[in-house]
């Protein structure tokens, strides 16, 4: 959801019941006589039956939106409760008041987002009363107080979504709250998994017992709701002797608050590719690269409106941009146009993004000026909501209006630069025009917290910088680290004592929790096999496989099970995923799991989908616990005998593998067409690999493994979309040959970001 972080929040006081008004439109809509209608609000921000959610008024005041709309699409819109008069006169007929507040962070210990809806009539001369009910409508957690007196130590809870996670330990589980933000009902029918991995909350309960020994354990929790509290109480059930003392569960309960639907979307945006559209671009040896400003529109833009200055040449004012003509022909000189329109996948709103390019080429050819050149845009979009925002070109010392000390730059898009802001850390460019300054850099903190924090950029202080001329400025970055994970940062560009006047945001990325990392889920299907149709068992609920899958429709065929869940030992839960190798038709059957879809079965070969989409983060490793005890090799496929590092009577490998890619990678097994996983195709963004040749982890116990990423300079430049994890009781299971006695037990995959 592209929810508003800045500049739309919504119109709601508490408990104040104030009145509420808006200003009228020059042009009259409707039909008939007028009314006229007064609004109160009312904020309900109660998560317990004690105590409400804290609301800045003042705040709320100054920056509250508020929108009127009827068949027609919008017919008032306002922005401060000061602003608006006591009493609207509107056309008689049927009308909808939307109302909209706070900040929608992934997840947040503090920020909180509200909203209303209500439905209205205006009849002849009369004065319709209006109150405007706006709830809460975040995912709330909390841990109950009592969760304390289970008798582990260290405790510490933490809520996962997969879009953030937020973390509560013995000092903040009594008075902590979290919040999250959830799509709305409506993206369920058009996008289930997408819902279904947006909407599944994960507990992670962690601490140490009484005898000093780790404790952990997870629940799951399906289908959150907006506008609802999950509690979490931890507690101690006493079981008799001889069955092994105190028994810890847990209870989760689920509070309604409010129900609502409302989306929000921000109005137009303008700004430059790699730079601030308010700024200007200087070159004054003529040496300018191509530079792009972007567009983007909600529900579509209707018009986009170019207006360059007089000392353009060639250049018509006030033309519509999207028209194909007018592209046709600024493209002739040299700005290029492209717009691509998209329907957002979450709530099927039209998107529009628009770039417009100005070539190199075409910039070093304008004479030079003493005046700036600039390039004036103006994006309308369906709801008659406007964005602007100017270029300013200088080519000449007396055409540079200022330039500050320093400049801070935004963050490029995710798409430009995927890796620029991280889980845990971010990159930050800034340009210094203040070739003398001894010390220049970064403030930074978590948006509407009070201390910044510096970063220095090097080279350090007391050393000058290599810019020539304070004209020419020099691009410089810095690398924060020791971030929050979903968390939203501001940050501006310092100069010895000078700092910039331009503060951006970021949001750091949110990890991604596996879907059913713990094995607990377990379905069953029927496949069609050459020895007629099978039950196949997969690691997951439902009529087939949605995220995990393994091999085992291909073992169906000889009737044989390779991967099963398992109660033989498990480090959370009741079970884990058991990968055993066996012969099946004489051939290696090897053991295995992995994210992704069995295709089909071609012969007795297999055909996979090897990868899942998810949210696009950077982990830096990947944990699991794991317990595996390699066969001697007894089965090795003739002619394979050059593809393998082992002979008969030596020990069996087992192998886990994971990659980041931007597709799905296709494996097939077949000989006659096989394609193995290639670690250096071009899809794969990164990668890492872990191999046992020997028994790993304590008889009956699973042991620890983590696995790091390595990433490749391509995943600088392109997004990374599906997440790929492969296991096999026999690594080389692809050319049929191993052991039919090796076992690998997996429990709890976790992605690590550090």
């Amino acid at each position: 959801m592209k929810w508003i972080k800045e500049i739309a929040f919504v119109a709601m006081v508490c408990g104040a019941g104030l009145m509420m008004g808006s200003c009228s439109l020059d042009a009259p809509f409707g039909d008939g006589g007028e009314g006229s209608l007064s609004i109160t609000t009312e904020m309900n921000g109660d998560v317990t039956p004690t105590r409400a959610v804290p609301v800045d008024n003042d705040y709320l005041r100054q920056n509250c939106m508020v929108y009127i709309e009827n068949a027609r699409g919008v017919m008032r819109k306002y922005k401060g409760v000061d602003n608006i008069p006591q009493s609207i006169n509107l056309k008689v007929g049927n009308y909808v008041c939307n109302a909209w507040a706070g900040d929608s962070l992934p997840a947040s210990y503090t920020a909180k987002f509200y909203r209303g809806q209500q439905n209205f009539e205006i009849t002849t001369g009369q004065n319709t009363s209006l109150l405007m009910k706006c709830n809460i409508a975040n995912v709330v957690v909390s841990v109950d107080p009592g969760s304390l007196n289970v008798g582990l130590t260290d405790m510490k809870v933490t809520f996962k979504t997969s879009r953030g996670s937020l973390a509560f330990d013995e000092s903040t589980i009594p008075d902590g709250k979290g919040y999250f933000m959830t799509p709305s009902p409506e993206v369920k029918g058009k996008d289930p998994e997408a819902y279904a991995r947006n909407t599944t909350l994960t507990i992670v309960i962690e601490g140490k017992k009484s005898d000093g020994t780790p404790y952990s354990k997870t629940e799951v929790v399906k289908d959150i709701k907006r506008a609802h509290e999950y509690a979490l109480l931890v507690t101690k059930e006493d079981r008799p002797v001889g069955e092994g003392g105190a028994l810890i569960s847990i209870v989760i309960k689920e509070i309604p608050i409010i129900e609502d639907t409302v989306e929000v979307f921000e109005a137009p945006v303008v700004r430059g590719v790699g730079f601030n559209v308010e700024d200007q671009v200087i070159s004054t040896d003529r040496q300018f690269k191509d530079t792009k400003v972007y567009v983007r529109g909600y529900f579509g833009l209707s018009s986009l409106i170019m207006t360059p200055s007089a000392n353009f040449s060639g250049l018509e004012t006030g033309v519509n941009i999207l028209d194909a003509a007018v592209r046709e022909s600024l493209s002739s000189k040299g700005i290029l146009v492209e717009r691509t329109e998209a329907t957002d996948a979450e709530t099927g709103v039209k998107v529009d993004e628009v770039y417009i390019t100005f070539r190199a080429s075409y910039l070093n050819s304008l004479a030079a000026s003493d005046t700036e050149y600039s390039v004036g845009f103006e994006a309308t979009d369906g709801r008659h909501f406007t964005g602007k925002g100017t270029l300013h070109i200088a080519n000449t010392d007396k055409a540079i209006t200022h330039i500050d000390d320093v400049v801070t730059e935004p963050q490029p898009s995710r798409e430009e630069s995927p890796m620029a802001v991280l889980a845990r850390e971010a990159t930050l460019t800034g340009m210094l025009y203040n070739p003398a300054a001894a010390s220049y850099g970064f403030r930074y903190r978590v948006a509407g917290t009070a201390e910044w924090q510096t970063a220095e950029a090097t080279p350090a202080a007391g050393k000058r910088h290599r810019a020539a001329t304070r004209a020419e400025g020099v691009r410089y970055s810095v690398k924060i680290t020791g971030l929050q994970p979903a968390t939203n940062y501001e940050y501006k560009a310092f100069a010895d004592d000078f700092e910039a006047k331009n503060v951006y945001t970021f949001t750091t990325e949110s990890p991604y929790v596996l879907p059913n990392a713990s094995f607990e889920e377990w379905g069953t299907y029927s496949a069609k096999t050459l020895l007629g149709t099978k039950t196949v068992i997969f690691p997951g609920t439902g009529s087939e496989p949605t995220f995990w899958d393994s091999g085992n429709e291909g073992a169906a065929t000889a009737s044989k099970v390779v991967t099963d869940k398992s109660s033989d030992m498990a480090h959370s839960g009741t079970y884990s995923a058991r990968l055993a190798s066996t012969s099946a038709l004489g051939m290696l059957a090897a053991g295995n799991i992995f994210i992704g879809d069995y295709v089909k079965t071609d012969g007795t070969n297999g055909v996979l989908s090897e990868g899942r989409s998810y949210n696009g983060s950077h982990p830096s490793k990947v944990r699991v616990w794991a317990n595996y005890r390699p066969g001697v090799v007894d089965i090795i496929m003739k002619g394979n005998e050059g593809f393998l590092d082992f002979a008969k009577g030596d020990n069996d490998h087992g192998q886990i593998y994971i990659a980041i890619t931007d597709e799905p990678i296709e494996i097939r097994t077949n000989p006659d067409n096989q394609k193995l996983f290639d670690k250096n195709d071009p899809h794969v963004l990164a990668y890492g690999e872990l191999t046992w040749r020997e028994a790993f982890g304590p008889d009956g116990q699973l042991q620890m493994a983590e696995i790091p990423f390595t990433y490749y300079d391509r995943a600088r430049t392109t997004p990374a979309r599906y997440i790929v994890i492969v296991s096999c009781a026999s690594k080389f299971g692809d050319f049929f040959s191993g052991s039919s006695k090796s076992v690998m037990y997996l429990d709890d995959f976790e992605l690590i970001y550090e």
